[in-house]
């Protein structure tokens, strides 16, 4: 083999391992524009994955958007997965009549039409990945982009190895420079959408003016060093979030959640300001759903009221009041009358212990598998938990559930309508929580992403009854 080969082949499968984005015998959806990156992407896929009986099989969107140009893009892909024997799914979407539809970029909405058609396809054929070409110039002209645009810590992570709804980016330590000589060595074609000359876009804008300036007069290493700083922030974000998960489950309402969601004032006071910030995060969408935001005005009024006395009040967006509560930070809507100090049940969880919920006794704990399964029983997949400590709760205002495949939630309130609990039971259901996903809806349903599969090795088992 020759230099780049040895080195995208070598990289591609350090990067799977180091992420764990494969498993032997998974089957894994490659979404293939017919571009440098896409095509070298599928190739090094495919030679790869007869190590570990990978099933490869790939997706192309037309956008209609570069009229003729987008044709002859769907017949190389066609007949390049024929000549590699590889099964192509393809579909056309009117992408400039959607972004015109949804009032947002061509860019934005074809991003939305890519993702949704991959999605439909892996929850159609029961596949669990989707690997894009995204790699390591990508993501050093993500960065810039961010950088440009005064993004935080979260921004600067920039494009993540692994997402929850199952994308993978393998290529993301592959250079640019690195799949052009894999493809040459290799002798494969590939096609170039000439939109990528156009300087009408800010990514080819920095592509082509600003990362090259910086390579020549700065730094020659200026991509890798972009991209090994994305990794040491998204390591520090995941973090700093994680921590803030479990401050917030230890701060927020010793209470249950039909009361209004509430902050302890003085654990408020002690926190490092960028930590109470996420913290009042957290607690807004907790009382008006993951959508809500506040400027940072709004953000600075509310932090305000850490040295006010009981009853001093903030009115947020919304019909949101941030209001002073003997020591309490309060989050109320008025739309209710509720005291933060109304009976509650909430439980951090001890493996093994029993709690009881209003007369509903669970107990949760760590089996090797498999797992016989009996009446009042749920399973896990306890490697797929991601942040502790758990907690068992009922539920609170603005609860979702991953009832979908690709990790897409629905309210918990719809989802037990749907299931036609009467209405008096539904404060009573525990919840398993960890931060502030459901992970099951206990007696009900284990949330998508936290199934076992035919590659769990541990289970966390939930009794109840």
């Amino acid at each position: 083999m020759q230099n780049d080969t040895i080195k995208v082949l070598d990289t591609l499968r350090k990067t799977i391992a180091k992420y764990q984005m494969l498993s032997p015998n998974e089957t894994v959806l490659v979404a293939v524009s017919g571009g440098a990156d896409s095509v070298c992407l599928l190739h090094g896929l495919k030679t790869i994955g007869k190590e570990w009986n990978l099933q490869i099989v790939a997706a192309h969107l037309n956008h209609k958007i570069r009229g003729k140009e987008a044709e002859r893009d769907a017949e190389f892909v066609r007949k390049l997965c024929r000549a590699w024997r590889i099964p192509c799914y393809q579909k056309t979407v009117d992408v400039p009549a959607l972004a015109l539809e949804m009032d947002v970029s061509e860019e934005t909405a074809g991003r939305i039409a890519r993702y949704q058609f991959f999605h439909e396809l892996t929850e159609e054929k029961k596949i669990n990945r989707i690997a894009t070409a995204h790699n390591q110039d990508d993501q050093a002209e993500t960065v810039l982009m961010r950088m440009i645009r005064g993004s935080g810590i979260e921004g600067l992570s920039g494009i993540r190895y692994v997402r929850a709804d199952g994308v993978i980016r393998p290529l993301l330590d592959v250079s640019r420079t690195e799949i052009e000589g894999y493809l040459k060595e290799n002798a494969i074609d590939f096609v170039t959408d000439s939109t990528n000359e156009s300087d009408a876009y800010t990514r080819n804008k920095i592509r082509h003016g600003l990362l090259p300036m910086l390579k020549e007069e700065f730094n020659p290493n200026i991509v890798s060093a972009l991209s090994a700083m994305a990794q040491n922030m998204a390591e520090d974000s995941d973090f700093i979030k994680g921590y803030t998960r479990r401050l917030y489950q230890r701060i927020n309402s010793p209470l249950p959640a039909k009361k209004p969601v509430v902050l302890d004032i003085e654990t408020m006071r002690l926190v490092e300001p960028g930590i109470r910030t996420r913290l009042l995060l957290y607690a807004v969408q907790d009382a008006m759903g993951k959508s809500y935001r506040l400027e940072h005005c709004h953000t600075e009024a509310v932090l305000s009221l850490l040295d006010k006395e009981t009853g001093a009040t903030v009115h947020l967006p919304g019909g949101l009041s941030a209001v002073v509560r003997y020591g309490w930070l309060a989050f109320e809507t008025g739309r209710e009358e509720i005291s933060p100090f109304a009976s509650d049940i909430q439980y951090e969880v001890e493996l093994g212990r029993v709690y009881d919920l209003e007369g509903i006794s669970v107990s949760v704990s760590l089996k090797e598998m498999p797992v016989s399964k009996q009446e009042g029983q749920s399973v896990l997949d306890y490697d797929k938990v991601k942040d502790f400590p758990l907690v068992i709760r009922t539920r609170r205002k603005g609860d979702r559930i991953a009832v979908f495949r690709d990790g897409r939630e629905r309210k918990l309130k719809d989802f037990l309508i749907d299931l036609k609990v009467p209405v008096s039971k539904r404060d009573d259901i525990p919840l398993l929580c960890s931060g502030d996903k459901v992970l099951a809806v206990v007696g009900y349903r284990v949330a998508e992403p936290y199934k076992t599969d035919k590659n769990t090795k541990r289970g966390l088992v939930i009794q109840h009854g």
